[in-house]
């Protein structure tokens, strides 16, 4: 799953939480599913952080 695809599932479940409708099992379920994408979401982020890193590091090393 992309990370834009896991954003959008996260902002789903956050709409289906707050709208009050879900019983407290699907609200336990889908915040164990938030978690999840949330987590995903953070792992994505922090991979493009180290790559961009990754760039910038080689690119000063090279102009040097």
């Amino acid at each position: 799953m992309t990370f834009e695809e896991s954003l959008t599932a996260l902002e789903a479940i956050a709409k289906k939480l707050e709208s009050g409708e879900c019983s407290l099992e699907e609200s336990i379920k889908l915040y164990e599913d938030a978690m999840t994408l949330s987590k995903q979401c953070t792992d994505l982020l922090n991979e493009a952080k180290l790559k961009i890193t990754q760039i910038s590091e080689l690119e000063k090393a090279e102009e040097q």
